[in-house]
């Protein structure tokens, strides 16, 4: 399996291969211009290039070629005569292209660290982390209250019997009080921590012990359900999972490099 990364960079797109693959098989030269012979290789590169920078994917028409072609040609004219006039050897563009020189170098080589991490076994085992044999949802009703002893009120009128969802509509600061406190299907992730916590910690139709205080103010929980999510296929979340990582990979790779060298900061 082979996963693209999404690193910027200036490599040629994946996608545009096909156009230089395309036209392998031509003529070795496209065009002669004063003398110097331009291969179909080169030329492709080129049109790959141009097709990345304008977000132009699949292969390109003849005409666009044609256009693509007059396009390089300026482009070589207006070089060899900057060339000519000496403008290579100027030390602001010399140091301009060291420059851009050395960001293509970086960018390949951690384009390779990427691809050596980021294997199918190393996404695998990402996935089995994050996902593992699914994610665990609970349907929840909480009453809110601003402070501990309200909360601590309203525990004492459930332990008397009252309805949770009645107490809920005429006691809760939160918007959901017109529903019973209906807070629908959640995962602990999307709940504040010690609201979660409790959850994890409740079985069906059993409301908290105590209140569970959070950043909103003081909660009565209630769990009415739990259900099991199943995980998604891994090919449909692959793509997300090595995102997560590269960055991880490529920080990894420069806290190594930096263990490694001798920096005098000075």
């Amino acid at each position: 399996m082979k996963l693209r990364s999404h690193l910027p960079t200036l490599l040629l797109c994946a996608s545009l291969l096909p156009v230089s693959i395309s036209y392998a098989a031509e003529e070795a030269t496209v065009v002669t211009i004063n003398g110097k012979s331009i291969s179909s290789e080169t030329f492709d590169q080129y049109i790959a290039m141009r097709a990345q920078q304008v977000q132009l994917s699949g292969a390109i028409s003849s005409e666009q070629r044609k256009l693509l072609l007059q396009e390089f040609i300026n482009s070589e004219l207006l070089y060899n005569a900057a060339v000519k006039a000496g403008i290579d050897q100027l030390p602001a563009v010399k140091a301009e292209i060291e420059m851009h020189t050395k960001n293509i170098i970086i960018n390949n080589g951690v384009q390779k660290q990427l691809s050596d991490a980021l294997t199918e076994a190393a996404l695998r085992e990402a996935y089995q982390q994050q996902y593992g044999q699914g994610t665990a949802e609970y349907h929840t009703r909480h009453i809110l209250v601003k402070n501990e002893s309200d909360a601590n009120n309203i525990l004492a009128a459930l332990k008397r019997g009252e309805d949770f969802k009645r107490l809920a509509g005429v006691s809760s600061i939160d918007p959901s009080s017109s529903e019973g406190g209906d807070l629908g299907w959640l995962s602990t992730d999307q709940m504040p921590t010690t609201f979660a916590t409790v959850v994890k910690n409740l079985k069906p139709g059993e409301y908290s012990p105590l209140p569970a205080k959070s950043r909103f103010g003081w909660h009565i929980i209630l769990l009415e359900e739990q259900r099991q999510i199943s995980p998604p296929p891994f090919e449909a979340v692959a793509e997300k999972i090595a995102q997560t990582l590269q960055g991880k990979v490529v920080k990894e790779y420069i806290d190594e490099l930096r263990n490694n060298a001798t920096i005098e900061i000075k």
